[in-house]
């Protein structure tokens, strides 16, 4: 059995815009139906039973890796050694270039 339910509702029941849904209906992912009340087209979108419908991403509910986590404190350590190498040797070259040469 089909069920009707308006663009309205049917974002605020799977949390989308209502700019999304509509932009849904007109690229045909949602079948619509249009239907006039009260001399107004009114859209409805077809909810079959079977179509499965899939809630749209939470921001809050996003997976975090635990490959992809960085430990910045080691990741500092590491680069703040190699600055310390690269600093001695700039000014062991700067104390070599402002000898003078025979």
């Amino acid at each position: 059995m089909e069920e009707l339910i308006t663009v309205q509702k049917y974002a605020s029941k799977y949390r989308l815009s209502i700019h999304n849904v509509i932009k849904k209906t007109m690229s045909g992912e949602l079948a619509t139906v249009e239907k006039e009340e009260n001399s107004k087209k009114v859209t409805y979108i077809v909810l079959n039973p079977e179509t499965t419908h899939e809630p749209a991403p939470s921001a809050d509910a996003s997976p975090t890796l635990h490959e992809d986590e960085i430990d910045y404190q080691k990741a500092y350590e590491d680069l703040h050694k190699e600055y310390l190498v690269l600093k001695t040797k700039y000014e062991k070259l700067l104390a070599a270039s402002s000898l003078p040469r025979e």
